[in-house]
């Protein structure tokens, strides 16, 4: 367990935490609050205000304190009117008042005296700065139906975001799945929320099942210093409102179409010489919604349907003769439902249900590395029911309980049973060694929250108190590969001899069922009009891994080896005195929040503000203990290996090659008797970051607003896995050998990472003809878990593919923890820049584009040979100090959208649609190749490989070429 009372001021604020009352507040809505005063400024207290949806027929009052404050809690998101009446005052009335998801509006209010009864009407904008500590934007629904969406995620617009950077999501059981990517994570410490339910992945961690965009009504991310009713996240939180129905019956019809015609060919179609690939997508779908009872009920739903027809060329530099040149078809399809009701019961009740359904299928492990017989086909489906209940139990009083059952499937098989064959280049063969693999997921949640406002000191304090329970009964699935045998290659060439032949058995599976305690509390104190501080304290518990692992015999072998005196690194004295033998459930989770905001003048145009906290995450179980409670559910391991670094040689002298007689196998004994490849630390812990801002915001005009943000993140406990039986200098053997195999895995919470930044960002508008917002990121990340602040893998593959030969090996398998085993994270572009615009143009045309930008991102320039005698390849060239030393080339990609709108008899209309995504063609090169082909007698580089890139736009998971896609729309 970590030290978690490094900082002071953590300290202080769990002492201030403690004696404010715990709060929640209901995350899927927005507030509204403000202060009423006369023309002099003096405050009003007794005033009724009532906010009514204008499209809906919504409606709350709330009354005024003594000091004249005002505040709506847990509003839906949407355009409200608010009526401000007090005897002896004209009656105001505010127009066009925008409440945004996860967002705190403030909305002052000045009454003139009248003589006698009248009315006053103002319209008031939406504010162009940002008013509260949190770092983040929100996505109006302008900017959802008029930007371009290359695959139409709701993901595509989390890139708005200061800090963020958008991304295809690497893991097998999402397949085109786009991810949002920040503070130095990959997007796993993200917590995804649906309409105040939980949709986060929780063995993968990320988001859970997808929401098609005619869906959302908005949303918003906040990439850092949210309030204790946000948890479950290091990272950030993006909380999405989905539709319902208005007063109006309304719904549309729509398609999205591309085909290779459309297309740029792209750069690996071009330097192969295949030429322009089969392509074909068409995306589809219907929605509709109305009123059930005008004002008082309504419902809405949506339909879509996704097919995608696509290709990919084997390029492997000559190492697949067979294969290279080749393409191969990549069929996809996915078909998304939702339905959602509300009603207004009645003045204080409100009432919400919502379905989702997703189910996909598409191809895994396509790259221009892998032969078509190396890949896999997988099958998902998604399933979730939400029921939601708001009562405004009194004027300054309100309950939202909510309710959520979510169901998760996915099965990875395998498209071919030969061996897996491995280039140090990352090129390969045979069976993909991810499959076949499947994961299963249901949960049960829980959450309720109440929230009230008094006067307390003289000061109005906001309160809110709730509490999230989540009951997972199945959380696991099964991961048995390699049954087909394994054989990694010394080098990159044709008949290069085999270092490594690895053939596992058995059957991999595991089921751990989890549960989630959440308890939040905060108080928004009204310090002064101007000044208003946040106080908060979350308290995150999570059971369930408390895992046993008395009969793995790995665990025996380190029990034994820290009590001998030639073994000192830490992680193996973790297992001293017992130590692993059951796992312990991490019980002090408590994450105190400290936020302000103050506005300099009292007009909301020149906002101070920040805070300190500390965000747990969800310590999802692939990180954790997937694979070591594997490890004791099930039966499987290594059956047979043998490994020789200089390259295995059969009996008569030669090199091995794949087919021949395999040599005496090193593995000896039962599989129930031998340990297997996996084992848990006893340091692991729940993983943490804390965070501290200071921003400033200012309105420079009615049209446009500028924010400015200082932030800086410290990640803690962050588990990974590691090789960690290097050779033995002393015996020239395996350090644990023979009783645990060379690729004995270790899963430690010594995890860390920093990320350090400043962002500037821009949000302008001009009345409704144009809106834009954009970003310029300078940001420094970095860490010992290279693939992101949020991983649990040293290397990754997706990013470096010539990591695969020694995927989870360190440097130094002796010290994880070496200065040259921290570096630039994978995510580490110093330079991010994002830019996004929408104009309705004369003639009934609108026309919008999305422009991003990052710096390159590092990788890791090694040897490819095992140069230390440590019995790993993974070493650092001579002269070389830290991993990820070198940089590849920059990203970007510019998106534009052109609509013509006609309009025809009362709500009918046809909307036509020209999107081309990457306008300029950009080849964005990634996968570059870091293994340099190091030889020891010259002290050269001898792979002509090396530096290069592997991938390009056009190639699965790099984006896309240049391209055209046409779309219709039909609105009644």
């Amino acid at each position: 367990m970590s030290n978690r009372t490094r900082y002071p001021w953590l300290l202080l604020l769990l002492i201030i935490g403690c004696i404010s009352p715990l709060s929640l507040f209901a995350q899927a809505s927005g507030s509204l609050s403000g202060r009423v005063a006369d023309a002099s400024g003096a405050a009003l207290p007794g005033v009724t205000l009532r906010a009514t949806d204008d499209a809906t027929g919504f409606s709350r009052s709330v009354v005024t304190q003594t000091d004249g404050t005002y505040k709506f809690q847990a509003l839906p998101p949407g355009t409200y009117s608010v009526i401000a009446e007090l005897s002896g005052f004209a009656t105001t009335t505010m127009k066009r008042v925008q409440v945004n998801v996860a967002t705190d509006r403030t909305l002052n209010v000045t009454l003139n005296p009248a003589s006698v009864k009248e009315q006053i009407t103002v319209t008031a904008e939406a504010p162009l700065v940002a008013t509260s500590p949190s770092v983040g934007t929100v996505v109006s629904q302008n900017e959802l139906q008029n930007l371009p969406l290359n695959g139409r995620q709701f993901a595509n617009l989390g890139s708005l975001a200061p800090g963020t950077s958008l991304s295809v999501n690497s893991d097998p059981t999402k397949p085109g799945q786009l991810t949002i990517a920040l503070n130095g994570g990959s997007g796993r410490n993200v917590n995804f929320l649906i309409d105040g339910g939980d949709n986060t992945d929780d063995t993968i961690g990320g988001a859970l099942q997808n929401f098609n965009i005619e869906a959302v009504q908005e949303f918003k991310i906040q990439t850092m210093q949210y309030k204790a009713e946000y948890g479950r996240s290091s990272g950030g939180v993006l909380s999405v409102v989905t539709k319902t129905g208005t007063n109006q019956f309304m719904g549309s019809a729509y398609e999205f179409y591309r085909a290779k015609g459309l297309n740029s060919i792209s750069n690996t179609e071009d330097t192969t010489g295949v030429g322009k690939q089969p392509y074909r997508r068409d995306q589809y779908g219907v929605s509709f919604g109305g009123p059930i009872v005008k004002d008082r009920a309504h419902f809405f739903g949506t339909y879509e349907k996704t097919k995608r027809t696509t290709s990919y060329t084997v390029d492997s530099g000559g190492l697949l003769p067979g294969f290279d040149g080749t393409s191969s078809t990549l069929p996809f399809e996915d078909t998304l439902a939702t339905a959602k009701a509300s009603a207004d019961i009645n003045a204080k009740q409100y009432l919400q249900v919502r379905y989702g359904y997703q189910k996909n299928s598409d191809k895994y492990g396509a790259s221009s590395l892998a032969a078509p017989n190396s890949l896999g086909t997988t099958l998902n489906k998604y399933s979730s029911v939400m029921a939601g209940h708001t009562w405004q139990v009194g004027g300054s009083m309100l309950n939202d309980f909510l309710y959520q059952y979510t169901k998760f499937d996915n099965l990875i098989g395998a498209d071919s049973t030969l061996p897996y064959i491995y280039y140090p280049s990352g090129a390969h063969s045979g069976q993909n060694v991810n499959t076949p693999q499947s994961t299963h997921q249901v949960k049960h949640q829980f959450k309720d929250d109440f929230s009230w406002s008094n006067d307390l000191f003289g000061r109005r304090n906001d309160f809110k108190v709730g509490a999230n329970y989540i009951n997972e009964p199945t959380l696991g699935g099964d991961f048995t590969v390699g049954t087909t045998g394994q054989f990694t290659l010394l080098n990159d060439t044709l008949g290069s001899p085999v270092e490594n032949i690895l053939y596992n058995g058995g059957f991999s599976g595991d089921n751990t069922p989890i549960k989630q305690y959440n308890f939040y509390g905060q108080d928004d104190i009204a310090i002064s009009p101007k000044l208003m501080v946040n106080v908060g304290l979350r308290y995150d518990l999570w059971t369930g891994f408390d895992l046993n692992q008395s009969i793995n015999p790995n665990l025996a072998v380190l029990q034994s080896a820290a009590i001998q005196s030639r073994y000192h690194e830490s992680y193996i004295q973790d297992f001293a005195n017992g130590g692993g033998t059951t796992l312990k459930n991490d019980k002090n989770n408590w994450g105190p929040r400290l936020g302000f905001s103050y506005d300099m003048n009292g007009d909301a145009r020149h906002i101070v503000r920040g805070g300190v906290g500390r965000y747990y995450d969800f310590p999802y179980t692939n990180a954790t203990i997937l694979f070591p409670a594997s490890a004791v559910q099930s039966l499987y391991g290594p059956v047979y290996q043998y490994e020789d670094p200089n390259g295995i040689k059969n009996a008569n002298g030669t090199f091995f090659k794949p087919g021949d007689p395999l040599p005496p196998n090193q593995v000896s004994g039962q599989l129930s008797d031998r340990t297997t490849r996996e084992l848990a630390d006893p340091n692991l812990a729940t993983p943490y970051s804390d965070q501290a801002s200071i921003g400033y915001s200012m309105e420079v005009s009615n049209a446009l607003g500028l924010n400015f943000e200082v932030v800086s993140i410290r990640y803690r406990d962050i588990p990974f896995r590691f090789r960690a039986n290097p050779v033995d200098p002393a015996t020239g053997r395996r350090r644990f050998a023979p009783v645990a195999p060379g690729n004995f895995r270790l899963w430690v919470g010594d995890g860390k990472a920093k990320y350090d930044g400043a962002n500037i960002g821009f949000h302008s508008r001009l009345g409704t003809r144009f809106e834009a917002q954009g970003f310029y990121t300078y940001s420094k990340s970095s860490g010992n878990v290279l693939a992101g602040a949020d991983e649990f893998r040293i290397t990754a593959v997706d990013h470096q593919p010539d990591l695969a030969a020694v995927r989870d090996n360190t440097v130094n398998p002796l010290d994880p923890g070496c200065s040259a085993c921290f570096g630039p994270l994978n995510t580490d572009a110093r330079h991010r820049v994002t830019l996004s615009g929408v104009y309705s143009a004369p003639y009934a045309i609108n026309v919008s584009g999305i422009f991003r930008y990052h710096s390159g991102l590092p990788y890791t320039e090694w040897t490819g040979r095992d140069i230390n005698g440590d019995g790993y390849a993974f070493d650092l060239v001579p002269g070389v100090a830290h991993v990820n030393n070198l940089r590849g080339a920059s990203f970007s990609q510019f998106d534009v959208r052109l609509a013509k709108e006609l309009n025809f008899a009362g709500n009918y209309g046809l909307e036509l649609i020209v999107e081309m995504f990457n306008v300029f063609n950009s080849k964005n090169p990634a996968g570059y190749i870091g293994n340099c082909g190091y030889d020891v007698a010259s002290k050269q580089c001898t792979n002509p490989t090396f530096k290069q890139a592997t991938a390009y736009a056009g190639d699965p998971g790099q984006g896309e070429q240049r391209l055209l896609q046409l779309g219709a729309r039909v609105r009644f």
